[in-house]
């Protein structure tokens, strides 16, 4: 008997495969759903909200999201993608490519 081993996808086909509804993180080569509690979702969307408010009153070149990915990498170099409750990202590197996928 053989056992079958899976190919471990790269951070680009996680950015190609991953599905459009939900929250997906990118974790030893696999796509991982991630769930929140609505508590978990209050306090976030409360803190994007307010980040998103001060950024306007101090006009600031900064974008708010809760949909960026953040390319890492572990300590042995494999890539992951974590999908941060909220992300304060400079707007001009927000929209450096507007083609591209929510990753950075």
């Amino acid at each position: 008997m053989t056992t079958a081993q899976t190919q471990k996808l790269t951070f680009d086909n996680f950015l190609e495969k991953c599905p459009e509804k939900g929250i997906y993180e990118f974790v030893n080569g696999e796509i991982i759903e991630v769930r929140a509690t609505r508590n978990h979702d209050d306090v976030a969307n409360f803190l994007l909200f307010s980040f998103n408010d001060e950024i306007r009153r101090l006009n600031q070149n900064l974008v708010v999201t809760n949909t960026a990915v953040i390319k890492t990498l572990r300590k042995d170099g494999l890539e992951q993608g974590i999908n941060p409750d909220v992300s304060v990202i400079d707007r001009t590197i927000w929209r450096s490519n507007r083609s591209d996928y929510n990753a950075l």
